[in-house]
């Protein structure tokens, strides 16, 4: 159900609102914010990755996320002994089995247990979307590397193939001799430019908080820009199929983010995550709008009603993207950092270390302020200019 749906809503009352949470991977903002809304709340937290951060506000007990039944005991534990009235999962712990179907059995999650997974799965959500025609993309699963071929002749066109996680012991998809090995999604390749849509749903009704550009669909050498310059037609054609998908997986509250590409035949969906965006696109929605994600998640929670941000100006990353090597050598950061608009340069390495192929560590990037689309490509162009790293390619890599 979309924010434009005229259906009168009934907001939870304070009396009827979760008071006792259980935060499940939160970041120290999250639970902070949780306790600043008013919630009595308890962390529950990976041990092989604890927070980054000090938690000191909650009760933080720490649990192997590999070990499902330490998992789904440590929840039922908390329901039982801390009378917790909701669990919220984070950082992708909401695809957990163990999380999801425990917290939807003890009727602590407010989403069904399959709706994280039925966004999150690329192939869940292309079986979910292509059954109801809505975004039709033409794919198959295969199985095994051998059946990619026969894939590729059926859709009969250019084709993307991405790799599947192992399919489990129990799958019925997987073939006798193939225990860990990888299944593929095969599907048309979608050519249009693309946007990630971030959207708040509370009790069914998704509100999107915005639209963002992403790569070059507004400027090249460009991460993303805040909000996305889309004409009226696109933008509600991007608003419509996000919506549609998150009611097709029954999402009922929380964040999701949606990446649409507007192809020449309509927008289809790319994927989808039950959760709010990774870096840097947090920061450009705060800069453009003020919106402070997690306060809003936990004022949404408490029964107060969800007003999407309005952008006062335009906010974009610039990526920088070295080659895979030693860096030998990097000037132009300060640089870069007094260029007019400028509020953070991210640069994660220093001269002598090793640079991943792209896609495998981190990335540098710039974040910026402007009034106007063109302004903030004037300043990624030149950011771009400025920096100059040397990097000793890898063999392998020439």
């Amino acid at each position: 159900m979309s924010e434009t749906d005229q259906r009168p809503q009934e907001l939870p009352s304070p009396d009827s609102a979760p008071h006792r949470l259980l935060l499940v991977c939160p970041s120290p903002r999250l639970a902070h914010e949780a306790v600043a809304a008013g919630f009595a709340v308890r962390v529950l937290a990976d041990a092989r990755r604890p927070p980054g951060g000090i938690l000191s506000e909650a009760p933080v007990e720490l649990v192997d996320f590999t070990d499902a039944a330490a998992l789904t005991e440590a929840i039922e534990t908390s329901a039982r002994t801390h009378r917790t009235e909701r669990l919220l999962a984070f950082a992708g712990s909401a695809e957990l089995p163990a999380v999801a179907e425990t917290a939807t059995r003890l009727g602590l999650c407010p989403n069904p247990a399959d709706a994280a997974r039925l966004l999150g799965e690329r192939a869940a959500m292309r079986a979910l979307l292509n059954g109801s025609r809505h975004s039709y993309v033409a794919a198959a699963r295969v199985r095994t590397a051998q059946e990619l071929p026969a894939a590729v002749e059926q859709i009969g066109t250019a084709v993307t193939v991405r790799p599947l996680p192992p399919l489990s012991q129990g799958s019925a998809l997987r073939p006798r001799g193939t225990v860990g090995e990888h299944s593929y999604l095969v599907e048309e390749h979608l050519v249009g430019p693309e946007f990630g849509v971030v959207t708040l749903t509370v009790d069914g009704m998704h509100r999107v908080v915005g639209i963002a550009a992403l790569g070059g669909a507004w400027c090249p050498g460009s991460s993303c820009l805040f909000p996305a310059p889309l004409g009226e037609r696109e933008e509600a054609e991007a608003r419509a199929i996000t919506t549609e998908l998150l009611d097709l997986a029954g999402y009922e509250f929380g964040f999701a983010y949606t990446v649409v590409v507007l192809t020449a035949d309509g927008p289809r969906v790319v994927r989808s995550q039950a959760r709010y965006p990774d870096e840097p696109l947090p920061s450009l929605i705060e800069l453009a709008t003020g919106f402070r994600a997690e306060a809003e998640l936990f004022q949404a929670l408490a029964g107060k009603p969800v007003q999407p941000p309005t952008a006062h100006r335009c906010a974009a990353a610039a990526s920088y993207r070295l080659p895979a090597g030693r860096l030998l050598s990097v000037s132009g950061l300060e640089a870069v950092s007094e260029l007019p608009g400028v509020h953070k340069v991210h640069f994660p390495y220093a001269s002598g270390d090793d640079i991943p192929r792209p896609g495998h560590g981190a990335e540098g990037y710039v974040t910026l302020t402007a009034e106007s689309a063109q302004d903030a490509a004037r300043t990624v162009a030149a950011a771009g200019r400025l920096l100059r790293a040397e990097v000793s390619r890898r063999p392998e890599t020439i």
